[in-house]
């Protein structure tokens, strides 16, 4: 696992070189990400060890069960029950047990446990963080509800965002998603942040489906799941939104709202009356559809600019062809 963007809190770095240290666990996350687990059968019971990551803190603990626990999976998200007098064994914080966090708390911010083996460029993930702490209470138990299953969670972060268009990279998708979030809530030029949210919340989450929709095939290659051939990233996510609306209390959130952003997500504006589908009938959903279409032909064409100025390279999925570009004029002659 690597460290090298956490710096865990002194007393807890201190107890993990064996020096004992009662109240290092004192203002500690309360939740972390369950990045890897093993365990070994000793004589009267079996001892796990694992590694939690948060953007606070990235540590190693263990402890003893007498029975074996099934449930407790990399990715997933946990809660350490500390000991009331941590100790340390071979850099590993003892504790009394890790308990599996299996409802969404709605004032976690997803972003900061997110692992660097997830997404190394890291400043990528504080724009995530900072877009996520934007959002009002309901619209963000809402993202967390959706995303609290941890393989979801980490394949939409690491996935293309097509398998040969734009974005079609590692983290294509969670990179594709932030610049659209950021574009909308620019577009929209409202002096109430407030306005704003619904904007960021459709950006984020427009193709989140797409987590479900890619695999790497046995040559390496991003190709269409089963469900992607089917049903498309759009369905899965109004599933996903659907689902959560229903399972979780998200008391606050108004029905209207919740309308709003199933509108933004589904509707087309070249859509047939027979198909069933509506037209865009909010600032939103016409944002989204047009910066969409941008964000992915910028990226294309940033990608397929000449180091200088005059003609690029060829892509197929480049309406224009070739992109074409000057040279910049220096600001002082």
């Amino acid at each position: 696992m690597n460290n090298s963007n956490v710096l865990p809190y002194p007393e807890i770095k201190n107890l993990m070189t064996n020096r004992v240290t009662a109240p290092c666990t004192e203002g500690m996350p309360y939740i972390f990400r369950l990045t890897s687990i093993t365990h070994r059968q000793e004589e009267r019971c079996i001892r796990y060890t694992a590694h939690l990551y948060h953007d606070k803190a990235s540590i190693k603990v263990e402890w003893t069960r007498s029975q074996p626990d099934t449930r407790l999976r990399p990715f997933c998200l946990v809660s350490p029950r500390w000991n009331q007098c941590p100790t340390s064994n071979n850099g590993a914080i003892r504790i009394s047990r890790l308990v599996l966090m299996e409802c969404p708390e709605p004032e976690e911010n997803l972003f900061r446990m997110v692992p660097a083996g997830w997404v190394k460029d890291r400043s990528l993930i504080q724009q995530a963080i900072t877009l996520l702490e934007e959002l009002p209470r309901p619209y963000r138990f809402l993202f967390n509800a959706i995303f609290w299953n941890g393989e979801r969670f980490r394949r939409f972060c690491m996935g293309p965002s097509s398998m040969k268009a734009h974005h079609n990279y590692d983290n294509g998708n969670l990179i594709h998603s932030i610049e659209l979030a950021q574009m909308m809530r620019i577009a929209l030029k409202e002096p109430d942040p407030r306005k704003e949210a619904l904007a960021i919340l459709v950006g984020l989450l427009h193709d989140a489906g797409k987590a479900e929709e890619y695999q790497l095939s046995p040559t390496g290659d991003w190709v269409l799941t089963d469900r992607g051939k089917l049903l498309g990233h759009q369905v899965t996510v109004v599933e996903w939104i659907a689902a959560a609306y229903a399972k979780y209390p998200i008391h606050n959130l108004p029905r209207e709202h919740y309308e709003a952003l199933l509108h933004c997500l589904t509707c087309h504006a070249h859509a047939p009356d027979w198909l069933g589908i509506r037209r865009p009938r909010m600032r939103e959903a016409i944002l989204l559809s047009g910066l969409d279409q941008f964000t992915g032909q910028d990226e294309l064409m940033r990608r397929c600019a000449p180091r200088g100025s005059g003609w690029g390279s060829y892509h197929e999925k480049l309406k224009g062809g070739k992109p074409y570009q000057v040279e910049s004029i220096p600001l002082k002659a």
